[in-house]
């Protein structure tokens, strides 16, 4: 930014001495002496101020055009030969900011303050959203990273998936930490199974660090595991689970070596489902949600076993968490 002389004529000087209109100025002429009365109070930079003539041939003739208009008026009324002399001025400082090589230096997004960052960082997430936020899904991992024989997630058929591109995270790791960090505490992430949960949680330091709120669909051989290292994310306070007859196809140990000795024609009981006993153990958790699987997607189960289901839930996870140390190292 250029200092400024108090004897300078403004932008706004020029508009209440009817300059613009007394010396036959163009509409570029005028926008350009705008802009550099912008860049002299600090609005726009020097480049920005630039790449408006760089970018347009018009542009630049207005400056010259300027320059000549002026320089008759100065001929013909030598009264306004300041307010020529300023405009004049301001035409050649403009060219020069056209003429100045543009900086190749990245923006200093590391110098702006902590609070700006994340509003940048919110900026960024933000426009992937589109319908899915507005509907709950929130954030699928994809492609599918465990090897289990569970279904993938299937969105509704209203919305249309759409990757989101992390490129900003790639900068520098400092702006990789900050904007996953952000990221995973931010939104919720929807999980397609247990076995998809553990594998996110086992490989992913910031995920389970910052996850405050996801949803997941109780089911697969790994639920158990899955909700184990879900209730060391010290984080968590929205949890949505989903249930369908699937849940029950996986049985607690103490369940499975029942069956064994004693046969029964009843189907399994959702409180028999492998990962009950973990699910049970997560606390601080404020929001609790249970809701049916989307019958396109599978056989669900009776609105009584959801009602009970969440009844238990908000009374056992809604506890005061006894301990909010964070496992580094993940279950096997």
């Amino acid at each position: 930014m250029s200092s400024e002389s108090a004897t300078v004529l403004t932008f706004y000087g020029q508009q209440m001495l009817m300059l613009h209109r007394k010396y036959a100025l163009s509409a570029n002429a005028k926008k350009l002496l705008e802009a550099h009365d912008d860049w002299k109070h600090g609005r726009i930079d020097q480049d920005e101020l630039g790449r408006l003539v760089r970018l347009s041939g018009n542009m630049r003739k207005a400056v010259t055009d300027t320059i000549a208009k002026c320089a008759s008026v100065m001929r013909k009324k030598p009264a306004e030969l300041k307010n020529c002399v300023d405009i004049i001025q301001a035409c050649t400082e403009i060219l020069s900011a056209a003429d100045k090589p543009p900086s190749m230096d990245g923006f200093p997004l590391l110098k702006l303050p902590a609070e700006i960052r994340r509003n940048v960082y919110h900026q960024y997430t933000s426009k992937f959203l589109g319908g899915y936020r507005n509907a709950g899904a929130g954030f699928v991992p994809f492609p599918k990273k465990s090897s289990c024989a569970c279904a993938g997630y299937a969105p509704p058929a209203f919305l249309q998936p759409r990757l989101i591109n992390m490129a900003l995270a790639a900068t520098c790791q400092r702006v990789r930490n900050e904007l996953l960090e952000y990221f995973y505490r931010k939104y919720q992430f929807h999980f397609s199974c247990g076995c998809e949960l553990l594998q996110h949680l086992k490989t992913n330091v910031f995920l389970r660090k910052m996850l405050t709120s996801v949803k997941v669909h109780w089911t697969g051989p790994k639920s158990d595991k899955g909700f184990d290292l879900l209730a060391k994310c010290p984080k968590l306070k929205e949890f949505e689970i989903i249930i369908s007859k699937s849940t029950t196809g996986n049985l607690t140990k103490r369940e499975t070596q029942m069956r064994e000795f004693f046969t029964s024609q009843k189907p399994p009981r959702l409180i028999d489902a492998l990962g009950m006993d973990e699910l049970i153990l997560i606390r601080g958790v404020d929001t609790i949600t249970v809701t049916h699987l989307q019958a396109r997607q599978g056989a669900r189960r009776s609105d009584e076993e959801r009602a009970n289901l969440g009844a238990l839930l908000r009374d056992k996870l809604t506890r005061a968490r006894e301990d909010g140390s964070l496992d580094e190292e993940g279950d096997d």
